[in-house]
């Protein structure tokens, strides 16, 4: 893990000017998209370490680490950056009960147009990149696994929260709804964005393929190195999730990260990674350059392929005529999880 103290050391050796303003555009035909894979502070390193040495999520210490790593990327030629899921103010494992740390955590969160979230969105525009960053989202008494796509003006393209948080996120985090399977139009393709575990369910994964995705971010929380085991988060679990992404979707796919990060053609091969074992602070991007002349960039969609509506009927069609076709008692329910009551109670189980 790395202090603050020693962020700024990390941060001054960057070599960055602040005062340096960047007006650019995204070469013709080329796309530039940096990969973030350097740890928010505080938060332990490498994944899946759990030793906080008494430390606690720090959102505003976090984001302007983030704002440092955007003009980093945009000096470095980068016309995209990409953020892994929940960097704003980073994961969370939390322990049953309320603790000092869960509690922590909900003051670290972001609400939209807060000051936190205009530092961001000002540094899109500043180095006039496009962004794409997870955060912990608060909205009233909810905290949702919120994703942002902003474009180089910063102008806010979507803000999409996790349809269904996995496992024990859901425990601490609301779902967010179906209607914010979007693909978009962009200036060098069309560009869709998913959290996770979102990448293994086909009520997500069908709705985006469904839209022509040229591009596509695969944002992970974190990722250790290959072979080290941590069960299903594991990293081999992710970049299969990732690789199949490419492939069922024949698009690119970024997978920004913790730790190992990567990039997937739409034949599924890897054509960029970096794993954790590398120093996050010396390399804290991975960059990756493809080629967007070929791409889509009108409203079309799968018509007449494995994706489109006919194809939809063909899989309720064969639905087992012996498994009843109704949303029973197992079927898992929208949630929304009160921080009011997280706070007294701990997490909701």
């Amino acid at each position: 893990m790395i202090s603050k103290s020693l962020f700024a050391l990390v941060l001054s050796g960057m070599g960055l000017s602040s005062a340096l303003a960047i007006n650019k555009q995204i070469e013709s035909g080329n796309l530039t998209v940096a990969l973030i894979r350097a740890p928010p502070v505080n938060v332990p390193y490498p994944p899946p370490s759990s030793d906080w040495y008494g430390q606690m999520h720090d959102i505003n210490a976090t984001v302007d680490f983030g704002v440092k790593l955007i003009q980093r990327a945009a000096l470095s030629g980068a016309d995209f950056v990409a953020f892994p899921e929940l960097w704003f103010p980073g994961y969370i494992d939390a322990d049953p009960g309320p603790t000092d740390f869960l509690d922590n955590y909900f003051d670290q969160t972001i609400t939209v147009n807060d000051t936190n979230w205009n530092k961001l969105v000002s540094a899109a525009r500043k180095h006039s990149v496009w962004l794409e960053f997870g955060f912990a989202q608060h909205i009233k008494d909810n905290v949702f696994m919120g994703q942002a796509l902003i474009d180089s003006k910063g102008d806010v393209i979507q803000v999409r929260q996790k349809l269904r948080p996995s496992g024990a996120e859901r425990n601490i985090f609301s779902d967010g709804t179906i209607d914010q399977l979007l693909v978009h139009k962009t200036p060098f393709g069309r560009l869709g964005m998913l959290e996770c575990w979102e990448h293994m369910h086909p009520t997500m994964t069908f709705a985006m393929h469904a839209q022509y995705e040229n591009i596509h971010i695969a944002a992970f929380p974190w990722a250790p190195d290959l072979d080290v085991d941590s069960g299903v988060t594991r990293s081999e679990v992710s970049l299969a999730a990732a690789r199949f992404y490419a492939i069922t979707g024949s698009s690119h796919v970024f997978m920004p990260a913790v730790g190992t990060a990567a990039v997937f053609a739409p034949n599924g091969t890897l054509v960029a990674s970096i794993q954790a074992s590398e120093d996050p602070y010396e390399t804290p991007i991975l960059y990756h350059s493809i080629n967007t002349t070929s791409f889509i960039s009108s409203n079309q969609t799968y018509d007449t392929t494995e994706y489109s509506w006919a194809a939809l009927q063909q899989v309720d069609r064969a639905y087992p005529a012996y498994i009843p076709k109704i949303a029973n008692n197992s079927f898992i329910q929208h949630r929304q999880n009160s921080i009011t009551e997280m706070r007294k109670f701990g997490p909701i189980v």
